[in-house]
């Protein structure tokens, strides 16, 4: 176990009982998924339809904690509802970014993705959905956002992320 993943063990200790009841849910949620990846062409189509069914605040730590389990730093919101649309932040290099997860069925909603960058201006700040990224939204975003998303999101979950091309 690396450091970063203890010391956020140790944190969620600290937790309310819900968050740490959805940690534990996102945790076993990533291990069911993951073995699907590995399947061939039809995996990833399997874990987005089964990444919608899950509550949205699972949702939220499944993602923070697919982060963890590739060693970036996170920091857990304290609440999930009052927080402004920052649902946790990662250490991106030097700086926390703010980053918000959503669970969509179809495209994203691109006042979302605005709404997110005004936000978050003028940091750097993750985009996390299980939606069909359209072109509003790639242009709502701007150069800041970076969305995880698709073939990201999957390779994310599958622990082979990285942040090449942003």
């Amino acid at each position: 176990m690396n450091l970063w993943r203890l010391l956020d063990r140790i944190r969620c200790a600290f937790l309310p009982r819900g968050h740490r009841r959805r940690i534990g849910e996102a945790r076993r949620v990533l291990a069911k998924v993951r073995p699907w990846l590995r399947t061939g062409p039809k995996g990833p189509a399997r874990v987005f339809g089964y990444l919608r069914t899950i509550d949205p605040l699972v949702f939220e730590e499944l993602v923070l904690q697919a982060f963890v389990d590739q060693r970036f730093r996170i920091r857990r919101g304290t609440r999930y509802s009052g927080d402004g649309g920052v649902d946790g932040h990662v250490r991106l290099g030097e700086a926390w970014a703010p980053l918000q997860c959503k669970r969509y069925a179809g495209a994203i909603d691109p006042q979302h993705v605005r709404d997110f960058a005004r936000l978050t201006f003028p940091r750097r700040a993750v985009f996390a959905h299980t939606g069909r990224t359209g072109p509003q939204s790639r242009t709502a975003r701007g150069a800041r956002v970076i969305m995880v998303s698709g073939d990201r999101l999957m390779a994310l979950i599958a622990g082979r992320f990285s942040l090449d091309g942003e």
